[in-house]
């Protein structure tokens, strides 16, 4: 490991403190990424190698970090989309401390503004920790923006409800799949059938089995 290794890894950890010291004193008005979302995220980027990645909720910058950081290794860009200046402000900080705001491309914007504007099948990679209850009516736009539809949302098993909509307008298309992985909160991954299987990995030290992601499952 490297000081820019290290320096991250820092920066990550301070940022996990302050936050389970913030859920502690209240619950936290945005859904927690844990390190082990963050650790998974960097598998998936590892093994898919996009070239620019999309994220909508930046706050605080964390997962933005781990984004940014696997991006490192696969020459990736980011694009991190949040509507509030004061927080879009502390991540800049956050991010610039990690030396890694020469890849990312911080955007104040409402996200379904962004997304309407946002040119077409441009991201190999989107991920989703924003407004859950929203999805449903973002998904149109995201299917024009994708390159190749690889997405991934946080909050899938600990707001299972405010899924749905989203679970029902995938389920109704042939041409997608999806599985709800128990990681952090609980990802869900969303992916056209046609893409190549992902590999075998591990997250916590504990396998994590992705020959294929079935279709419908919860």
């Amino acid at each position: 490991m490297n000081i820019h290794d290290h320096l991250i890894g820092d920066v990550l950890n301070r940022l996990n403190q302050q936050e389970l010291a913030e859920t502690a004193a209240q619950p936290p008005h945005h859904l927690k990424v844990t390190p082990s979302i963050g650790r998974f995220l960097e598998l998936l980027i590892e093994e898919q190698q996009p070239a620019r990645i999309l994220e909508i909720g930046t706050v605080p910058g964390y997962s933005t970090i781990w984004l940014a950081r696997a991006g490192l290794h696969c020459d990736a860009t980011i694009d991190s989309v949040c509507d509030c200046p004061a927080t879009l402000q502390i991540a800049t900080q956050n991010i610039q401390e990690c030396q890694l705001l020469d890849r990312v491309n911080l955007h104040q914007s409402a996200p379904n503004d962004f997304l309407s504007q946002a040119p077409a099948q441009h991201w190999d990679l989107i991920f989703l920790n924003s407004d859950r209850h929203a999805y449903a009516s973002w998904w149109p736009h995201i299917l024009r923006i994708s390159r190749t539809l690889l997405v991934v949302c946080n909050g899938a098993v600990k707001q299972a409800p405010d899924f749905q909509p989203l679970l029902q307008t995938v389920d109704h298309d042939p041409a997608l799949e999806r599985t709800i992985l128990t990681i952090g909160h609980g990802l869900l991954l969303i992916r056209h059938r046609s893409v190549t299987p992902m590999a075998t990995d591990q997250v916590d030290g504990r396998p994590l089995l992705m020959p294929r992601i079935p279709s419908r499952s919860t």
